[in-house]
């Protein structure tokens, strides 16, 4: 029994041994060959298996890089039109490699720039294998301490919260125009672009490629329906170079378009108003440049509109004024300009007013108000009319007093408030002591006091204080006769004119006596 159990246990180690054999010389008789190598290797670059367009595998660079390429850092996408366009910056060939792989089958690239960065493409049966050489790192990574490590990551934090929280617009634009990040305000934007817009990258470009420079107004249409009654939304659009592209910056500018259409608006209509006024309007800003003027400005000085256009400067303007000689010659012009350009400081008030009378025989009023915001509101006024028709009034005067005093007749002419307005030199030798002016002196009613204590019926002077009322009687002219304590008789006649006031007429019907010192007090007071 036992002998069977040997001879058993014999044989099967003898068929294990035998096996091991097997598989020993089978191995040595393969050789050192080659083992199947994974597609994509565990090293320190990124690597990226691609079907078409389609991402089946990367390592673990590889989908680091992927995800720092996501704007939003959300999975999905497509990865190969990010991925491409990236690598595109670096090796501008990239296309025509791509196009030339099935042939080639294997080909690598090297950017051009001091980055040290390859890029090897792999072509394996109908697969695309990408990797993503940095010559620089080593080992794949960059030591770092922990605290700058920290450091790093708040930075980044903070950065990202700035311009995801700002509300503009920010992108950045490669040196061909595309853009090549932006904010999400600006891919707010994109998405609002419409109906079936599709978030495609690199980004669609919102606004016009432009060169670099201070900010510039922009427009961009509305998306439908997104506010009702307007056309475009518009934007400061700033832009500054970079390194690799441009930074640009559009701050929404909306209420500023509004407020300057508004203000030209405003400024139209006054404009149209100003048009039609007869005097002569320039207004000047706060840095005294000519900003607004109108038609009757040039009629009156002979300023052509092309120079008026051209927006000349105060003094510059008062120097052509000058050379047109529609500016009365001062005899210290400089004194007089410096006076009119600093009106603030000069004039108590503020303000200026001249009268100017030309050569030519106009003469402008001309009048210069500054306002709260530093402008300067310059009007020239033609008071020719007005001052001939002043100097016919004060001539026709003068003819009819001339005329009044030849009278012996002694007049008086009070208004129907009562005021005395006209008299003659006979009633000023009847009634007031030689030289005393008598005009506006006395009133009616004080005068009707002396001369009814002079003389005469009190029941005349009574109906010459009824006919000076307006709208009292049938204004019928009054006819009486009065005696002075010198035996002198008068005869007084009255009458209301067609302008409400009343004539007061004395005629002397004999010679008088000495005159008595009551006479003429009476006379002084009347």
């Amino acid at each position: 029994m036992q002998t069977t159990f040997a001879f058993a246990l014999v044989l099967v180690g003898t068929s294990v041994l035998t096996v091991l054999a097997s598989l020993l010389i089978f191995g040595a008789l393969r050789g050192p060959g080659k083992r199947s190598a994974s597609p994509l290797a565990i090293g320190s670059d990124a690597a990226f298996l691609f079907d078409g367009q389609t991402l089946i595998d990367t390592n673990a660079r590889g989908a680091a890089l992927l995800d720092s390429l996501r704007k939003d850092g959300t999975e999905g996408g497509d990865e190969w039109s990010r991925l491409t366009y990236f690598l595109a910056q670096d090796f501008p060939d990239l296309a025509t490699a791509l196009a030339d792989l099935p042939l080639t089958r294997r080909a690598r690239l090297v950017a051009g720039d001091d980055r040290r960065t390859e890029l090897v493409m792999d072509w394996l049966d109908g697969a695309l294998r990408l990797t993503v050489i940095d010559a620089l790192a080593e080992d794949g990574a960059v030591v770092l301490d922990r605290l700058s490590y920290r450091a790093l990551q708040e930075e980044l934090a903070l950065l990202r919260q700035i311009t995801e929280a700002a509300p503009l617009l920010l992108w950045r634009e490669g040196a061909q125009g595309q853009v090549t990040w932006a904010n999400d305000a600006y891919l707010k934007r994109v998405s609002e672009a419409g109906e079936g817009a599709t978030m495609t990258w690199p980004l669609p470009a919102l606004f016009p490629r432009a060169e670099a420079g201070p900010a510039r107004r922009t427009g961009l249409p509305v998306p439908n329906g997104a506010r009702k009654g307007t056309a475009q939304s518009w934007f400061d659009v700033t832009r500054v170079n970079g390194e690799d592209g441009m930074l640009v910056y559009a701050l929404p500018a909306d209420e500023a378009y509004q407020a300057e259409r508004t203000k030209r608006a405003f400024i139209q209509t006054l404009t149209k108003t100003f048009a039609t006024l007869p005097i002569g309007l320039a207004v000047f800003d706060r840095t005294r440049r000519l900003q607004m003027f109108n038609p009757a400005l040039t009629d009156l000085t002979g300023l052509e509109p092309e120079f008026l256009l051209s927006r000349p400067g105060i003094e510059g303007f008062l120097n052509r004024m000058r050379d047109k000689r529609v500016l009365p010659e001062p005899r210290d012009y400089r004194s007089w300009a410096r006076r009119l350009l600093d009106i603030e400081a000069s004039s108590p008030g503020g303000e200026f007013e001249e009268t100017w009378t030309l050569g030519s025989g106009q003469t402008f009023r001309v009048s210069a108000n500054p306002h709260p915001d530093g402008a300067l509101a310059f009007l020239i006024e033609d008071i020719t009319s007005e001052t001939h028709l002043t100097r016919n009034v004060r001539a026709e005067m003068e003819t009819s007093q001339a005329v009044l005093n030849q009278l012996d007749e002694a007049i008086a002419v009070f208004a129907s408030n009562g005021e005395l307005l006209l008299t003659n030199s006979a009633f000023t030798q009847l009634w007031t002591l030689e030289g005393e002016e008598s005009l506006g002196a006395v009133t009616l009613p004080e005068a009707l006091a002396n001369w009814r204590e002079a003389g005469g019926d009190p029941a005349f002077w009574a109906q010459v204080a009824t006919l000076a009322r307006p709208g009292s009687g049938d204004g019928a002219p009054l006819a009486g006769s009065m005696t002075l304590t010198d035996g002198e008789v008068l005869r007084v006649a009255a009458r209301r004119t067609a302008t409400g006031a009343v004539m007061i007429s004395f005629t002397t019907t004999n010679p008088p006596a000495q005159e008595s010192p009551r006479a003429q007090v009476l006379r002084a007071s009347a």
